[in-house]
């Protein structure tokens, strides 16, 4: 409710009822007209409430104090917690700390991305990626504001960030591919098959039970991860979503059920690592030597070597998962699509593929295509074919 009064000057005061009960004054009064004065405490009364969260005083907390309130509720992993650890200390603590959350505007963000992205001071700039996993941690605590109607909208949301260096990640192609594919065997094919046709991050991989595959459907649940830490199996935390993935074609299930029956051990049914949540639904799908979890280091050390046999650059495994969304985009799929694939939460993660968003296609599987571990016919024989086909023509019309 808003009213208002006029005063003895012949101009109108107003005021307005907020979200607490309580009756406010409107500020920037008094004003000439009545019907001003009426609007103005109108747009004051929706503002206090936007702004509520029971209290219109909540969104005039600094962002050090509401982030105090939202760290410990994250539920992240320990590898995650730490890392975020130093993002907010370095950079969110020193530029918002002492900052309003009602305070915080969209233009200041950016402004303050481009900062961290070109340095200060005549200091070195931060990549594109880091910069992009600072703001989103930011936009991650404005977010959970808004769930607690503390603000009205995230001002962090869907923010155009500078694009990732291209020296930091690869985009590979199916050739490509299949010379790395083509120097594997074994469970360390049927891994990085895996790993380059679902777009799964390592641990998600790693930790895939059996059970956790639809091979009528063709699809892979992605519920959990494997904490190298701590050695156990935990639940995906809540900034890399839970999701159900598309299995390519060209990915035999069959042959990874195979896999894992020659792998295992005779055992309790289970995959041998303590869940940190609920009950363990049973074996792994891939594992490594005597039926235990596939080691990172292990397979980082073979696909390592396989890189170097086919003679494609640098290349690191998560390149794989870069490259599934790749694939992805250029088959067509929008940026919301892959991001859901590849379980990001925020859409600014993303953001680094948003230059691969060009050709339009039918589905996902259709944009995955054929077998990348076969490679393309060899373009030397290509003339040679020509030629073949020019000759009978000729002999055709003598």
């Amino acid at each position: 409710m808003a009213w208002t009064r006029k005063l003895k000057s012949g101009k109108y005061s107003a005021r307005y009822r907020g979200a607490d009960g309580e009756s406010h004054p409107v500020p920037g009064g008094p004003w000439t007209h009545k019907r001003e004065a009426e609007r103005e405490a109108g747009a004051a009364e929706v503002a206090s409430r936007a702004l509520g969260w029971r209290d219109p005083k909540a969104a005039g907390r600094p962002w050090g104090e509401w982030c105090a309130q939202w760290w410990p509720s994250r539920g992240v992993a320990a590898s995650t917690d730490r890392n975020d650890v130093g993002r907010r200390n370095n950079h969110l603590m020193p530029r918002w700390g002492d900052v309003a959350l009602v305070d915080i505007t969209r233009h200041d963000v950016k402004e303050w991305a481009a900062e961290l992205r070109d340095g200060e001071d005549d200091e070195g700039g931060l990549a594109a990626g880091t910069v992009i996993q600072i703001v989103g941690l930011l936009s991650r605590s404005l977010r959970a504001a808004v769930d607690a109607e503390v603000l009205p909208y995230n001002v962090a949301d869907k923010l155009k960030l500078p694009a990732a260096s291209p020296g930091k990640e690869r985009f590979l192609t199916r050739e490509q591919v299949a010379k790395i594919l083509g120097q594997l065997d074994g469970r360390h094919l049927a891994m990085a098959k895996l790993l380059v046709g679902t777009g799964m991050r390592w641990g998600e991989a790693a930790a895939l039970h059996r059970d956790r595959i639809h091979p009528e459907r063709r699809l892979v649940d992605v519920v959990e991860a494997f904490d190298s830490t701590t050695w156990r199996m935990s639940p995906l935390p809540k900034d890399k979503q839970i999701r159900t993935v598309p299995v390519p074609a060209w990915i035999d299930l069959s042959t990874l059920e195979d896999q894992a029956d020659e792998d295992g051990e005779d055992g309790d049914g289970t995959c041998g690592y303590t869940h940190t949540e609920g009950h363990c639904p049973g074996p792994l799908l891939l594992t490594g030597d005597r039926g235990k979890i596939m080691g990172y280091r292990n397979f980082q050390n073979v696909f390592k070597f396989a890189v170097r046999r086919a003679r494609v650059g640098h290349v690191r495994i998560h390149d794989l998962r870069h490259t599934y969304a790749s694939w992805l985009l250029q088959g067509g799929r929008t940026i919301a699509e892959v991001g859901e694939l590849l379980g990001h939460a925020s859409p600014l993660t993303t953001q680094r593929y948003a230059r691969l968003d060009v050709i339009a296609s039918e589905d996902v599987l259709d944009a995955l295509g054929s077998d990348p571990s076969i490679p393309p016919p060899s373009a030397a024989t290509k003339p040679a074919d020509e030629l073949a086909a020019r000759r009978a023509r000729r002999a055709a019309s003598a």
